[in-house]
């Protein structure tokens, strides 16, 4: 960028340049040009160096430019006004005056004699470089991009300041040395393509874009396109709306140039100036980059063509024998970036491909061409991927394969497959969920079987056929996964317990012309992208232990119902039977659930018609149908099938005059007492009777006598514990005092919370009442029992002397403690409520378990609510 004082002196020179060339016309390179009208007749100026530079006001309103000196501004009249005659008229040059030269910041707007925006002036704008491209042989614009050594380029520039200034062109290497009169061209060397955006006068006249360069006093060499580089008659009616020079770079030392173009004297600033650069390369760069050498197939690896010019077309080239299984497919090129065309060639006419081609168009931004490649559709090998030269027709590339312009080799390694699921161990009839992970473009996996010899392909979705529909698909985060698959039924290798081998291969490499391969041998299974692992087989079971869930052995009429709850390994469902005295049966198909658990609540204990069970013994089984998934061997009298549900239809369908005995013996010959019978079964007996809640225990807290009535002292909590055989959580045991000197002083509390063992506790306080004889009861909503219990005046308190002592007094035995439990429940006697065992003080101290003339004792206690 030059200074005002460069300015100057350079309008100066040209002036005198003028002069000279009248006293000596000889003088080479020197000459006017077009001077073109600024405002009114008399306003004759010349953009370019040396001539007039005057520009005459007018009601038109000329426009001049921030940054203009050496303006000779003529009145209407033609005669020299001066610029602070013209005042600003509106906006924010409003009543300010033109300065001359033009300050770069001079308000833009309209400036006239009078200040009126009719009165005659001229208009002040922003100069500006519109445009600026650097066009290569091909028309592309590759500003800021790669061009090769040997080619011509043509800079083009548009701006609004062409009556005010031509434009001047300034190269600059990257040692920032000005190299311009070094790389301008001949408009000889131009290219059709080139010619063709010429416009204006210069298409009319393509020899003036040859620019020898022009010498003036105190100005240097500048290289100006622009109006006054035209001779009088070359417009015509044309007018200049580009600037164009022809640059050569092949002698250019270094790789980077920059292009700049701005006003040749005083409009060369901000805007009015503007640069870009290329990248100057060799032929010989031109070559094929991979983002990758090495690859697990399935990756997409990009590629660039770099080295080549903008807007130039590449093939691209992968031959059949980089295929799976060589079929050709052109969607391993992607339809990304730089690629305008893809598809296959079949060099033979044989009707097969013999390569995949994509064509690559360079970028006219980058300079590069970039695509990409898909490498499922590749073998696990090295792959070569081959370039070739700029703007060969397919066929010139198909009749020699070997003359590439470059090559590149990538390896393409196995994605890799693992299971998730079947954890390892799996119970023969039991259903798994079949899931694991796979390498990024793996689209579909395909599972197996295998014992001792050739791997057997899996029924996975169980339609009872083997073909491709066979398939998982791999979603789109890597997952394949098949729910609730009974892998004994999916293959019959995983119906007989032992130790097997379940696999996983992508189905790309077992499938062929839609068909899929049944079997497999070792070998080929090893040489397919696969993973595998141990899976044993184990059969059904039922697990030994108290599933049907009486209170105390026994399940109360008033209730009616049992939960079942147990661990089937390996089964779907479980059949609960249960049979009284009379050979009356109650039946209820259990779900197991994904852990091997079932749980059932309230199963009724009534026969299909409604009918209850009769009251005294049931004999309860559980039973559940083995490897096979049939009873028995899989033959029910009088039913269509041998299933779970044909099983309960067959027990349901005994009539009535068979005993209990009777019943059993049925049951277990059609089911695990039947020859080579599977079928698995736990039995349990309880007793159905009347509902029954006694108290058995009361003494102070601390020291509970268990089985004992003890007297508790005033100020003790008092534990109240006895047996139920009512279901928790559907019933409530409640305890309250009923008579008593303070009866109306106790609170009552109660608790729907014990164990399979029936055994509850309460505390009651005692604070505060008067010393006595107190009858407690306990009411489980049907049932109720009391007992009698003495409270005495605490240690050293001589208590209410009316008080009458009782009768007889009985010596409390000493504590007894018993390390019992049952499951997860502690025998350990505990209030409930609100009294804690912190509270109480209890520890360790438990119930004993209820023998036959407890239970006999209970029964005479209860009476009934009415």
């Amino acid at each position: 960028m030059t200074t005002n004082a460069d300015q100057s002196s350079r309008k100066l020179g040209a002036i005198t340049m003028v002069l000279l060339l009248v006293a000596a016309p000889a003088v080479a390179g020197l000459a006017f040009g077009l001077t073109v009208q600024r405002g009114g007749s008399a306003g004759n100026f010349n953009p370019g160096v040396g001539g007039p530079n005057d520009v005459q006001i007018a009601t038109e309103k000329p426009v001049v430019f921030q940054g203009e000196e050496d303006i000779n501004f003529l009145g209407e009249d033609g005669t020299p006004i001066d610029s602070s005659q013209l005042t600003g008229v509106s906006g924010d040059a409003e009543g300010i005056p033109l300065e001359s030269p033009i300050p770069q910041d001079q308000e833009r707007g309209q400036y006239t004699l009078t200040g009126s925006g009719d009165a005659a002036g001229v208009v002040v704008q922003t100069p500006r470089v519109t445009e600026l491209e650097v066009l290569n042989e091909r028309g592309v614009d590759v500003e800021g991009s790669t061009v090769q050594e040997d080619e011509t380029l043509l800079v083009r520039a548009e701006w609004n300041f062409e009556e005010a200034e031509d434009l001047e062109l300034v190269i600059r290497d990257s040692n920032g040395d000005e190299v311009t009169g070094e790389v301008l061209a001949d408009a000889d060397a131009l290219s059709e393509q080139q010619r063709n955006e010429l416009s204006g006068p210069y298409a009319a006249n393509p020899q003036k874009v040859t620019n020898p360069g022009q010498r003036g006093t105190g100005t240097g060499i500048v290289y100006l396109q622009g109006i006054g580089q035209f001779e009088e008659g070359e417009l015509g009616n044309s007018s200049v709306d580009a600037a164009y020079w022809a640059l050569d770079v092949s002698d250019v030392d270094v790789n980077d140039i920059s292009i700049t173009v701005e006003g040749w004297d005083d409009l060369d600033f901000g805007p009015a100036s503007q640069s870009t650069s290329v990248s100057v390369q060799s032929d010989d760069d031109v070559n094929l980059d991979l983002e990758a050498d090495s690859v697990t197939r399935g990756e997409n690896v990009r590629y660039a063509i770099r080295g080549s010019t903008a807007g130039a077309n590449h093939y691209v080239v992968i031959e059949d024998s980089e295929f799976r299984n060589d079929v050709v497919d052109a969607d391993v090129f992607r339809d990304v970036q730089d690629v305008v065309d893809k598809g296959t060639f079949d060099t033979d006419g044989d009707g097969t491909a013999d390569f995949a081609w994509a064509q690559i168009e360079i970028d006219e931004d980058t300079g590069v061409g970039v695509g990409q490649i898909d490498t499922r559709l590749l073998d696990d090998a090295s792959i070569s991927i081959d370039l070739f030269q700029a703007d060969r027709s397919l066929e010139d590339v198909a009749a020699d394969l070997g003359d590439t312009e470059d090559d590149r080799t990538l390896d393409v390694d196995q994605g890799d497959l693992n299971f998730d699921s079947p954890p390892g161990v799996y119970v023969a009839g039991s259903d798994e969920d079949v899931r694991g992970t796979a390498a990024l473009g793996v689209d579909e996996v395909v599972i197996y079987a295998r014992d001792q010899g050739d791997w057997e392909l899996l029924d996975i979705n169980e339609d009872g056929s083997l073909n491709a529909d066979d398939t998982l698909s791999v979603d789109s985060t890597g997952e394949w996964e098949r729910e609730d698959v009974v892998l004994s039924q999916a293959s019959d290798i995983f119906s007989i317990p032992g130790r097997y081998r379940i696999g996983v291969v992508e189905a790309d490499d077992v499938i062929s012309d839609g068909e899929i391969a049944t079997t497999l041998s070792t070998s080929d299974f090893s040489s397919a992208t696969s993973s595998q692992m141990s899976l044993v087989v184990q059969e059904p079971g039922l697990d030994e232990a108290r599933t049907f869930q009486t209170i105390n052995a026994q399940v109360a009429v008033e209730d009616g119902t049992v939960d079942v709850i147990g661990t089937a390994s390996g089964l779907d469902a479980v059949l609960a039977v249960m049979i009284d005295s009379r050979g009356r049966v109650a039946t209820e198909r259990i779900t197991v659930d994904d852990d091997d658990t079932f749980d059932e609540d309230d199963i009724s204990l009534t026969t299909i018609d409604g009918r209850q069970l009769n009251e005294g013994q049931i004999r309860a089984f559980v039973i559940g149908l083995g490897r096979d998934g049939v009873a028995g061997d899989g033959v029910l009298p009088g039913q269509p099938n041998a299933e779970l549900a044909s099983l309960e239809n067959y027990v349901q369908s005994f009539g009535a005059g068979l005993t209990q005995s009777q019943i059993v013996a049925r049951l277990k010959d059609e089911t695990t007492n039947e020859v080579a019978s599977d079928d698995l079964a736990i039995e349990e007996a309880f007793r159905l009777t009347d509902g029954a809640t006694s108290i058995e225990t009361v003494g102070p807290a601390g020291s509970v006598s268990d089985g004992d009535i003890q007297d508790v002292p005033v100020g003790d909590q008092m534990i109240v514990a006895g047996l139920t055989n009512r279901k928790p959580d559907d019933n409530s045991i409640s305890v309250e005092v009923i008579s008593g000197p303070s009866a109306n002083d106790f609170e009552t509390n109660s608790t729907d919370e014990w164990g399979l063992t029936g055994r509850w506790t309460l505390a009651l306080s005692t604070d505060g009442v008067e010393p006595g004889t107190y009858t407690i009861e306990v009411d489980d909503g049907d049932n109720t029992d009391t007992v009698q219990v003495e409270i005495v005046a605490a240690d050293g308190d001589n208590g209410n002397e009316t008080t009458e002592p009782p009768a007889t007094t009985t010596e409390a035995p000493a504590t007894t403690a018993v390390n019992e439990t049952e499951g997860n429940e502690s025998a350990a006697v505990q209030p409930a409520g609100d009294a804690s065992p912190a509270q109480s003080g209890l520890s360790g101290l438990v119930l004993l378990a209820l023998a036959p003339i407890s239970l006999g004792y209970m029964v005479v206690r209860r009476r009934n609510r009415s």
